[in-house]
């Protein structure tokens, strides 16, 4: 069976996400704001606070900001999230949501400082929040085959090596839960049982 040199793609060809698609799609902080604003208000459509009404709501100049159509009062879409009081750009941000969800093996602070040209503070505060953000909620595998394992991550065990012993403080627990050909899931746990 002849390869002819072309590497196999095992991404599907409508799931695959290209450094120039992201280009494409996010060219600026407009479109990120854009974006976000689309997530949590379709159209533009959203609930005015102050005259109540249903109303569409258009962007204020440079502001992120958008007024509503009929009494102008200002809803702002980076309120409640990560992005809120950030002085660091949404494409940056974006970037490095990007970065961490495209690598396979996982990707450090450093690499996203590297990526985004951001000080080492900031990319692990980014870093740090968007992890956050893809732990939380009720994340379950679904499927037949899901496989469970654990390992011990940090320093020289107490008394030698393998598995660390109970009052071992040197290692820290670590659990994976990985679907066959699907998501997986690690979680720092205190203590390795059945309860976790």
């Amino acid at each position: 069976m002849a390869n002819d040199g072309k590497v196999k793609q095992h991404i599907p060809k409508e799931k695959r996400y290209s450094m120039r698609d992201f280009n494409i799609e996010f060219p600026d902080d407009s479109s990120c704001l854009e974006y976000i604003k689309e997530q949590r208000w379709p159209n533009g459509m959203a609930a005015c606070a102050k005259c109540g009404k249903e109303t569409k709501h258009y962007r204020v100049g440079n502001r992120t900001a958008y007024a509503c159509q009929s009494c102008g009062a200002h809803i702002y879409p980076l309120a409640g999230t990560i992005f809120e009081k950030s002085s660091t750009s949404l494409k940056t941000w974006f970037y490095a949501m990007y970065l961490m969800g495209s690598t396979r093996c996982g990707i450090s602070a450093k690499q996203v400082q590297r990526e985004t040209g951001v000080t080492y503070k900031t990319a692990w505060r980014m870093f740090k929040q968007i992890r956050s953000l893809l732990s939380e909620g009720d994340l379950q595998l679904e499927g037949p085959t899901v496989e469970v394992d654990e390992t011990y991550v940090g320093g020289v065990r107490k008394y030698g090596a393998g598995r660390a012993m109970r009052g071992d403080k040197k290692k820290t627990a670590v659990v994976g839960i990985v679907q066959r050909k699907g998501l997986a899931i690690t979680k720092v746990v205190d203590q390795v049982t059945a309860r976790g």
